[in-house]
């Protein structure tokens, strides 16, 4: 359950802290108090798009967070697996930050997590129902979500045993669309020819896995030779050969030191430093002097390194930007002629193990086709108990079954057919259903799922569509009712559903200093009546406005 949400710089809030108690949460306001903005703030901590409008004008950063509190095991398990600690007291705090330039961030227990993960998260704590989840029933693709929520537990089994074999199904038809890419012999031919050709082309190039480098190093060197040669004689002379050279310089300053060298030991130090300094010199120059001995910067040797370069540059070109990529690419590609060559043999297994498994998977489809329908009935059956509860008593409902490909759901096409008035064909619900006869079949459905899922929180924003009198009162004591078992935050504007508040909360709108400011209050039972009293005749309230409010609170009292 939600226990407290607190919002900084949302739209008209400018700081809103809103204790939220269990049971039945009712809030009211006038139109435009800003009532929206309180739902808008949870879906922001629900992971929903964050729109800069709704920061608050002229601020640079916002703030929407809710506090929570769970024992959901599929919670802690979502936490778990992205290492995310659950407090020890079962609370869980997730935050979004706002900023003025459209970004956002979004943290849970501290946590930065990315959108994806809030919304896994959001879901095992709490159901936010408004219109468009409403809408969502008018989408013949969410009626078989629907149907396996609810019958959930006897769906499972048949289920997971269906989507193993369709899973090894799919990755054999793969292996065979793969194989034979739906080309004809012609086009299979083709490939054939342009496979051998890459190929010889990769082998007749015969690469070495270090080669390009080093020739780009050898192409280095072969450029720049006239200077290596230059510079190396010109080093080896001021080393070695020169009139003056370092060689007879150091060789000299050595003798100078071996004279005196027996008078202090610090001297003799210097001078084996000097020696061993001269020996190491003369290594060098020798070196030096092989090395330019050596070379012979011939330039067709230049060419043929150009040559070489520009001929795997082609092959990189193609196949892969190492030569390591251009091997694997070649083993890839005598894998695919091998398969190809091969493959009215392999083709021949595969669709003889997709018939296989098309019997089999005919049968878990079929059986799980079979518990779907019994559920279907449960369904209906139920379903049509609380429609009736919410005075819709002519209404006809029904679990309409087609056949569909195979699918990762199964095969079953699944739509709901209602008729909401006597005498009227039974038909798929978008085409009959008015905005109030939808928000009392989302809430029947919502009772029935009230015991299923482990949600603890349920918030209902526009429930009320198109309904009223005793519609609205029947909606109020199921709201009621459902609020036993779990938390229900619900916004209304009809007095026969506030009424049932276990917790009443008032939105209101005012102004100071030239700005507009949201705030929100909890009322006591005297102030629960009056604003009922407003929500029954608006601004013109009489005593007898205020007798029939303390009627409306008291008759739901005994309903419920």
């Amino acid at each position: 359950m939600i226990l407290e949400l607190y919002m900084k710089n949302c739209a008209l809030v400018e700081e809103l802290r809103l204790n939220i108690d269990e049971n039945l949460n009712i809030l009211t306001g006038e139109t435009g108090s800003g009532k929206s903005i309180i739902i808008d703030a949870l879906g922001l901590c629900l992971g929903e798009k964050y729109d800069r409008s709704f920061l608050r004008k002229g601020t640079e950063k916002g703030l929407a967070e809710a506090i929570f509190y769970s024992e959901s095991t599929h919670l802690k398990k979502v936490l778990d697996d992205n290492g995310i600690e659950l407090e020890d007291d079962n609370q869980i705090v997730i935050t979004r930050l706002m900023y003025s330039d459209g970004k956002s961030v979004a943290r849970v227990n501290g946590r930065t997590v990315k959108l994806a993960l809030l919304k896994e998260i959001a879901s095992t704590l709490i159901d936010v129902h408004g219109q468009h989840q409403t809408q969502a029933l008018f989408n013949k693709e969410t009626h078989l979500q629907f149907l396996d929520l609810f019958g959930e537990a006897d769906l499972d089994p048949f289920k997971n045993e269906y989507k193993g074999i369709y899973h090894k199904y799919s990755e054999v038809k793969s292996a065979l669309n793969t194989l034979t890419e739906n080309k004809d012999d012609m086009q299979i031919q083709r490939e054939i020819d342009l496979l051998k050709f890459q190929i010889n082309e990769i082998e007749v190039a015969n690469l070495s896995k270090d080669e390009y480098d080093d020739l780009l190093k050898q192409r280095e060197v072969y450029r720049n030779s006239e200077k290596i040669h230059s510079n190396l004689n010109l080093s080896y002379q001021n080393l070695y050969e020169g009139s003056v050279n370092a060689v007879d310089l150091i060789g000299t300053a050595s003798n100078e030191l071996s004279m005196i060298s027996q008078y202090d030991k610090a001297l003799s130090e210097y001078n084996e430093s000097i020696e061993r300094i001269m020996y190491e010199l003369q290594d060098i120059c020798r070196d030096i002097r092989s090395y330019k001995d050596s070379i012979d910067f011939e330039p067709y040797e230049l060419e043929q390194i150009e040559v070489r370069v520009d001929e795997i540059n082609s092959l990189r070109r193609k196949y892969g930007d190492t030569i390591e990529d251009i091997l694997k690419y070649y083993e890839k590609t005598k894998a695919r002629l091998e398969e190809i060559l091969n493959r009215d043999e392999r083709v021949e297994e595969l669709k003889s193990e997709i018939l296989k498994l098309e019997k089999i998977l005919s049968e878990k489809a079929d059986k799980l086709s079979d518990a779907r329908k019994k559920v279907a009935l449960g369904l209906e059956e139920v379903l049509l108990v609380e429609l009736k509860s919410l005075n819709m008593k002519n209404v006809l409902f029904k679990v309409n079954f087609e056949e569909s490909n195979y699918n990762l759901s199964g095969k079953d096409d699944v739509e709901f057919m209602i008729s909401f008035n006597l005498g009227e064909d039974i038909k798929p619900i978008y085409k009959v259903a008015s905005g109030g006869e939808m928000s009392r079949f989302m809430l029947a459905f919502k009772t029935i799922l009230a015991d299923i899922d482990q949600i603890d929180t349920l918030v209902f924003d526009e429930i009320d569509t198109g309904i009223s009198g005793i519609a609205a009162q029947i909606v109020g004591e199921k709201l009621s009712n459902i609020a036993k078992k779990k938390q229900i935050i619900c916004i209304t504007h009809l007095p026969q559903i506030a009424a049932n508040a276990d917790t009443h909360y008032c939105i209101e709108k005012n102004t100071s200093n030239e700005r507009t400011f949201t705030t929100i209050r909890k009322l006591d039972h005297s102030q629960k009546r009056d604003e009922i009293a407003r929500l029954i005749a608006g601004s013109n309230i009489t005593e007898k406005t205020i007798e029939h409010a303390s009627e409306i609170i008291e008759l739901a009292k005994k309903c419920t």
